[in-house]
């Protein structure tokens, strides 16, 4: 796992997470931020969590005025990424 965070504007910042795991889809990144729709895809595949952390963490995002998304290839990992802009920035 690889956490980065960069200036990507006068007044935002991008901190980026990627790992280099089996990737998702182009329809999985489609609904990973929807509550629980990966777990119940996947449950009877492979080990999978409660499916709340990419939900829970686009609501925060949200509420704090930013953007989170995901870019992602089948065998090249995934990174997720958030935008934050400084407070008080017109």
């Amino acid at each position: 796992v690889v956490l980065t965070a960069k200036r990507v504007g006068d007044d935002t910042v991008r901190i980026e997470v990627r790992d280099s795991g089996p990737g998702l889809t182009d329809a999985d990144a489609a609904v990973a931020f929807e509550r629980g729709i990966l777990r119940a895809r996947y449950r009877d595949l492979r080990p999978v969590n409660t499916g709340l952390g990419l939900s829970i963490a686009a609501q925060l995002v949200g509420r704090l005025g930013g953007t989170i998304f995901v870019r992602s290839s089948i065998r090249n990992g995934t990174c997720f990424a958030v935008d934050l802009t400084s407070a008080g920035a017109s």
